[in-house]
């Protein structure tokens, strides 16, 4: 006996009598762990590939199915939403590119010995949705689990919650560890909805976990949940000793988070359609901010004036501001300095101070009115001085020097403009 086929003995990979007319390289049955019959009592199907075998549940979703108080319908009109109006946003599904909800449960945060033991993904359906949970069936097994992601067949878009940052480097991670036994990941685009969910509601929401958007946002109430920090003492839990009670439970807490990023999406798009106000004042500034960074003007022009146009006055202050610098681009300084000094009404922090510099810089190099540039660099310092909150010591700083930098240099300028004056005021007296 070849010293390989010791080996395998020793790891009951295959029996001690091989039968003379079996081909040598026929792969040997694997043996199942012992749980097998009671996991799959509970709803978990036994799944074998060229890699070994895998746990999975199937639970189908109709599109009338309501998750808190938004219908898995309204997907189709979002993504369609989206392809017609904004092709160029984040949150843009391309239509020629698959696409799925992905949500992982892991044995801990980081490290090499972090694995993943469940991933989620909602794909898109006839007549519905169709969420399928792979379940790593003992870590000996993880080849066949990440295999049948199909996650090394066809790029996709895959929509996450806190995804780039966890989920997905968790994923890459764990496909270089196999890398010599599974295809290469292939390369997906990512939509991460916590980066979206904060750049509409930051200001608006204290804390940005997805519990707390569903509570706030979605309508969604968890009811007996496992707590996600409790996943990896379950998982193992359940391999030990084979009952799968508390495991299904964190089936059931993906599931939630899955279906949650489904209407998640949903909602932070229709918020971008402008038809009717369901949030406050903050949250569309925070949209209109989030098309100004994306280069769309136009757009982001239109959120601000959809903010001044809906909410009173003492809400408005920070549109009023953006609204000012869009004018100056576009070199309608009158109207610009009357935004500007209408956001100084309300307007207070780094913004307040922001707005005194650009008035300060439009009234100098502009409208060439010097006094009132010097007027407002001075209640800059002024307002600096007594409001250093949220300022960093060495902003403050820079600040402060280019204070004295602009009113040095626009005094000289007043004065060269005084003296100039002058000898025509002479020349009007004695003709």
């Amino acid at each position: 006996m070849s010293y390989e086929k010791k080996l395998m003995q020793m790891k009951n990979l295959v029996k001690k009598n091989l039968p003379k007319e079996e081909p040598e390289k026929e792969v040997p049955a694997i043996a199942l762990p012992f749980y097998t019959e009671q996991w799959e009592k509970t709803g978990l199907k036994l799944i074998k590939n060229e890699k070994g075998f895998l746990f999975v549940k199937e639970t189908f979703y109709e599109e009338s199915h309501i998750h808190g108080n938004i219908g898995l319908y309204k997907l189709h009109e979002a993504m369609t939403f989206m392809q017609e109006k904004y092709p160029n946003h984040p949150l843009f599904l391309d239509p020629t590119i698959p696409f799925c909800f992905y949500d992982t449960e892991t044995t801990g945060l980081k490290g090499t010995g972090v694995l993943i033991f469940l991933n989620g993904l909602l794909k898109k359906v006839e007549n519905g949705f169709l969420l399928t949970q792979y379940v790593l069936a003992e870590p000996g097994q993880e080849a066949a689990f990440l295999m049948a992601s199909e996650f090394w067949k066809t790029s996709q878009s895959i929509i996450t919650y806190n995804g780039k940052s966890f989920d997905f480097p968790q994923l890459v991670s764990r496909w270089t560890m196999n890398r010599n036994s599974i295809p290469p990941l292939k390369e997906h685009k990512q939509i991460d909805l916590m980066h979206s969910s904060k750049r509409i509601w930051k200001g608006d929401l204290e804390r940005f976990k997805l519990k707390q958007l569903e509570e706030m946002k979605l309508g969604f109430v968890r009811q007996n949940d496992i707590p996600g920090h409790l996943a990896p003492i379950i998982y193992f839990d359940a391999v030990r000793h084979g009952d799968p009670t508390n495991l299904m439970k964190v089936l059931k807490h993906n599931e939630w988070d899955i279906l949650s990023l489904v209407t998640l999406y949903i909602l932070s798009v229709e918020l971008l359609k402008e038809d009717k106000v369901v949030e406050s004042s903050i949250a569309y500034t925070n949209i209109g901010k989030w098309f100004r960074d994306l280069k769309s003007m136009d757009a982001s022009f239109d959120w601000f004036q959809f903010v001044i146009d809906q909410f009173a006055e003492q809400e408005v202050s920070l549109a009023y501001y953006y609204i000012g610098i869009h004018l100056k681009r576009k070199h309608l300084y009158d109207e610009s300095l009357k935004a500007f000094h209408t956001s100084l009404t309300e307007i207070v922090g780094k913004y307040r101070i922001e707005v005194y510099i650009e008035l300060a810089k439009l009234y100098e190099h502009q409208k060439k009115e010097y006094e009132m540039a010097l007027e407002m660099t001075q209640e800059c310092a002024d307002y600096l001085a007594k409001n250093p909150n949220g300022i960093s010591e060495r902003q403050q700083l820079r600040l402060t020097r280019d204070f004295q930098n602009r009113i040095k240099r626009i005094t000289r300028k007043l004065n060269i403009s005084r003296e100039s004056a002058q000898p025509n005021k002479k020349r009007a007296k004695h003709p």
